[in-house]
């Protein structure tokens, strides 16, 4: 009977209808919910002070400076998590810590505590030795700052560049956050070159470690270089002063105009290039005309000291060429009456030695026999040892004509060559033959 009643929606024996029972569930089940979330909300929060319900050690830490040390910042030993900061307090001169340490764990009188930084963006966290049994345990004492490590910041890091260098960075980081600006999709477009970049950037360095690329001697050559812009600092900033202001110019009109004239530069290319061709030809002659100079040129450049030393030393003696000038003057006007009265006697030494012509031309084959013949008549007339007397010497050589003139007759048959030939004197005091002296039958004779 309650049963149908139930199914027919009518009332139970209790007086509850459908509705109420529906109602009372619903309120059941958001008070379950709330209740799972206020668990879950309770954990959330809890987790960051360390494990809910789980004992705790706490010890009090004393620095001389914690920076931008915070409460719930991590206690790590040995770089692993097993705290955090609960509380932070100032006693005298000197920040005190309290450490608040998962679980039940022994701290001994020797123990210390560093604070270190997560990241260059100042988190900081508290780095927690416990000591060693043997000095005692620490009990409820605090562990004293002249054995723990204080904060550094990094304004203390920077400090030791000197102010110029400081405000250079600056401007620096300014500069290059302001240039990443708008440019997030380059440097997403960078980022994704980046393993191609990295591939190249490991050929590079496999490049820079073999043995045929002599880093050392690049490295020098870059000192040399750094040494030789010493004291250029000025001109260097003149010149980027120039180039910055070349590139305001080109970024004039929001880079427009060059924009069109690199959208022209194709074109202006393919025309360009037949030119470039064209010059291939002169620029090889050049080059071979070049190579053809280079010798002289090395020539000029070791001759030019000399040319130095020459043009140097030959001031002197040009300074004196005009009081030598004004000495010879006297000379050489005579020199020119002189010339002046010979003029008339000019055409006769003309026709005189056109009139010499012949008989010299006679005598050029004996040219080397006269002068023989000069040499021996002074030998001829420089004899004897005392002075300002000389001596001639004659000898006498009778040769096989004359022996044979004497005895055989210079009959018709028989011919001696009395004038001889060019040479053949020389010839016959070579080899001690006279065969032009010898008289030969004139049948004979060739």
């Amino acid at each position: 009977m309650v049963n149908r009643m139930l199914e027919q929606g009518g009332p139970d024996p209790g007086g509850t209808t459908p509705e109420q029972r529906t109602l009372y569930r619903s309120v059941l089940a958001g008070l379950l919910v709330f209740g799972v979330l206020a668990v879950l909300l309770y954990l959330t929060f809890k987790s960051q002070t360390g494990l809910p319900f789980t004992p705790k050690t706490m010890v009090k830490v004393s620095f001389g400076n914690v920076h931008s040390l915070r409460v719930n910042d991590d206690v790590r030993e040995n770089s692993r998590r097993i705290g955090r900061v609960s509380e932070q307090s100032i006693t005298g001169n000197d920040a005190l810590i309290t450490l608040e340490i998962d679980g039940t764990r022994p701290v001994y009188g020797n123990a210390t505590a560093q604070i270190w930084d997560v990241s260059a963006l100042a988190t900081k966290f508290v780095e927690f030795n416990p000591g060693t049994p043997d000095a005692g345990p620490l009990g409820d004492k605090v562990v004293p700052a002249k054995g723990n490590t204080d904060s550094s910041d990094l304004n203390q890091v920077l400090n030791i560049f000197d102010p110029a260098t400081r405000d250079a960075t600056s401007t620096t980081l300014r500069q290059f956050g302001g240039g990443f600006v708008g440019h997030g999709e380059d440097f997403q477009a960078a980022l994704g070159s980046a393993p191609a970049l990295l591939k190249n950037l490991g050929t590079v360095s496999v490049d820079l470690a073999s043995q045929r690329f002599d880093l050392p001697d690049v490295l020098r050559s870059g000192d040399a270089l750094s040494v030789s812009l010493h004291g250029r600092e000025a001109r260097i900033a003149s010149l980027e002063q120039r180039v910055d202001a070349t590139m305001q110019a080109l970024s004039v009109d929001g880079g427009k105009p060059l924009a069109d004239t690199l959208d022209k530069a194709p074109g202006t290319l393919s025309t360009v290039r037949p030119a470039l061709d064209s010059l291939n030809a002169p620029l090889a002659d050049t080059q071979a005309t070049m190579t053809d100079l280079q010798p002289g040129a090395k020539s000029l450049g070791d001759a030019t000291p000399d040319a130095r030393a020459f043009l140097r030393d030959s001031v002197p003696v040009a300074d004196q060429v005009p009081d030598v000038a004004d000495q010879a003057e006297p000379e050489v006007s005579d020199l020119a009456d002189t010339v002046s009265d010979a003029r008339p006697v000019v055409p006769r030494v003309t026709d005189a030695i056109a009139y010499l012509e012949t008989p010299l031309q006679v005598l050029k084959p004996y040219a080397p026999e006269l002068a023989q013949m000069i040499v021996r008549l002074n030998s001829f007339v420089s004899e004897g040892t005392e002075p300002n007397k000389r001596f001639a010497r004659l000898n006498i050589i009778a040769d096989a004509g004359t022996v044979t003139s004497g005895v055989v007759g210079s009959g018709p048959n028989y011919r001696q060559q009395v004038y001889a030939k060019p040479g053949d004197t020389a010839k016959k005091r070579m080899t001690g033959v006279l065969p032009d002296a010898i008289g030969v039958p004139v049948g004979d004779h060739k």
